[in-house]
């Protein structure tokens, strides 16, 4: 698994061995930043890997310009593999926390910390953490007007009940990414025409 584009285009990403962690098939990855390209300006922007496993989506993000980024995975192995790959890069601008995902956002709230990208990717029998926080981070603006999410699931997930735009919608074999924006003021989760 290598970063595809930016600062650091080529490094090759090390991940956690074993059933621990389950990372985005490079292919998925090319079509979420390729389509983030066209919505997402990184500079002076903060993001959040909140099930971050080897980091690889807040690196890319890192990479392509992101001002800073939080990482976070609960599992003690991954937080030494994300550690691992932001030494080797030398990366000074990320946080890497090893909370819980309710526990990290409750420290995010206290911290009045927000964000302006989300790379939501849970494990996929868990899909209640979704909505869940999709919930809490609109409940607590901890994600910035225009902020984006890029989810992946195994299901087809729908997001009716948000205040968000739905930039785009793809489909794969087993799996379906998602990019999201939340556009205050705007009408409920929408598609946009293409």
């Amino acid at each position: 698994m290598r970063v595809i584009s930016g600062k650091y285009k080529g490094y090759q990403i090390k991940t956690l061995d074993g059933m621990n962690t389950r990372p985005m098939t490079t292919r998925i990855k090319e079509d979420a930043f390729n389509i983030l390209d066209n919505y997402f300006i990184y500079e002076n922007k903060i993001g959040l890997d909140i099930f971050a496993g080897s980091g690889q989506l807040g690196i890319e993000g890192l990479s392509r310009g992101l001002q800073q980024c939080y990482f976070n995975d609960s599992h003690q192995g991954a937080y030494k593999i994300i550690e691992t790959n932001l030494n080797k890069l030398k990366i000074n601008n990320a946080k890497i926390l090893n909370y819980d995902y309710k526990i990290l956002l409750s420290w995010m709230i206290q911290q009045k910390i927000s964000i302006d990208i989300l790379f939501l990717d849970p494990p996929f029998k868990q899909i209640e953490y979704y909505y869940d926080i999709i919930t809490i981070i609109l409940n607590n603006n901890i994600i910035n007007n225009y902020g984006i999410i890029v989810c992946e699931s195994n299901q087809v997930l729908s997001f009716d009940q948000f205040n968000l735009v739905m930039l785009r919608c793809k489909t794969y074999k087993k799996k379906y990414l998602y990019i999201l924006r939340l556009e205050k003021g705007e009408l409920m989760c929408r598609k946009r025409v293409f």
